[in-house]
């Protein structure tokens, strides 16, 4: 596996490096499963006046993430990125044994040390065969990097830390990027972790009723502005399903696309997750365009910042917006640490200025006397 020493260039390096700027769809934060993106190799990183870059960028497809919070990156690549990622491989591995060579380290012991930093890798036929004996040992250390059925490779994602980058910081890139057209588009929602490939969809109308479980309700669904079915819960703990009203304008057909283009949490979703998301996005929007002067929400969200159903009308909220304001947000904190919230729920954020803002937890705020909201 490559280590994961910063290793500095030179000034010529840095000055013949790409611009810092980037097509935005490429970005690694518009970048989702399924998505074609430029990843790199947490180990090849190096400073540049404080910006992080990488010598060699590789086009691949996302298709997981692992890590905390998704930071590294599951992806697999066609057999020319593969060739050069082996070549880049190479490349790591005579640049250390050359550093080494220079530190005065010679022979079994040289060898040794650069198969520890960087696993040999080579093309056998169509498999790649990655050496790690040098690590685990025997025929434990050999192992095979086939394709998959549409010929592609992921080459120890599961295992080294690649990311995904923004082709901007990268020296070169290997393969040719997608154009913003070649790439799906998905819009977020403003209330939940959600993106969707139009807007088209969306919830126009609920009726909601309390029932001995829970809250019932149902919802209409619209496309265009056209009712083509209603979202439902019984509210007994039971799924959300859609009815369709008109299946040849918007058949479970069409259902199926939208959610197959949809992302929450940047991952594929289902159809059930997206149902109820469009509904809390009607209901929040609803709540919010009904609130009266100088009033705001106070909604509990669990750690992926979805939210638990917990909404609080606060009043008398001048100047949130501050961050000088340690007062209010502290008695904000205390506040709502009476009010019961759902297991899930983890913090509580509030609406200002058109989106949502964490409060602080009251351990993050300065003792301050409580106020009236």
């Amino acid at each position: 596996m490559p280590d994961h020493e910063n290793r500095a260039r030179t000034a010529r390096q840095a000055e013949e490096a790409h611009p810092t700027t980037s097509d935005k769809h490429l970005a690694p934060h518009h970048v989702m499963v399924g998505d074609l993106g430029v990843f790199a190799g947490d180990w090849a990183a190096y400073d540049q006046h404080g910006r992080t870059r990488y010598p060699t960028g590789f086009l691949g497809r996302l298709d997981a993430q692992r890590g905390r919070d998704g930071q590294y990156a599951v992806f697999s690549c066609d057999r020319d990125v593969a060739e050069a990622i082996v070549a880049e491989q190479e490349r790591l591995r005579d640049e250390t044994r050359q550093r080494l060579t220079a530190e005065g380290l010679r022979g079994p012991d040289l060898d040794a040390e650069v198969d520890l930093a960087y696993a040999p890798l080579r093309f056998e036929g169509d498999e790649i065969v990655m050496d790690e004996r040098r690590v685990h040992g025997g025929a434990d250390g050999l192992s095979r990097i086939c394709p998959d059925a549409d010929g592609r490779y992921t080459i120890c994602a599961w295992q080294w830390e690649w990311r995904t980058v923004d082709p901007a910081d990268c020296d070169r890139v290997v393969g040719t990027p997608p154009t913003a057209a070649e790439q799906p588009a998905r819009i977020p929602l403003v209330h939940s972790p959600l993106h969707v490939p139009h807007d088209r969809l969306s919830v126009t109308s609920l009726d909601e009723r309390e029932t001995y479980n829970g809250v019932a309700f149902s919802a209409t669904l619209c496309l265009d502005g056209t009712p083509v079915g209603a979202i439902e819960n019984e509210g007994n703990g039971g799924e959300t399903w859609l009815r369709h009203h008109d299946p040849a304008r918007f058949s479970w057909r069409d259902m199926h696309e939208f959610v197959l283009g949809c992302r929450y949490l940047r991952q594929p979703t289902d159809e059930e997750k997206l149902l109820d998301r469009l509904v809390t996005e009607y209901d929040l929007a609803r709540q919010i365009a009904a609130l009266p002067p100088d009033t705001t929400l106070a909604r509990s969200v669990d750690d992926d910042g979805d939210c638990c159903g917990d909404v609080v009308t606060l009043e008398s909220l001048h100047r949130l917006d501050r961050p000088d304001q340690a007062a209010a947000w502290t008695n904000l904190a205390r506040y709502l640490s009476t009010v019961k919230r759902s297991f899930f729920a983890t913090h509580w954020q509030v609406w200002l200025n058109g989106a949502w803002k964490r409060v602080p937890a009251l351990a993050a705020t300065a003792d301050v006397e409580p106020s009236r909201h």
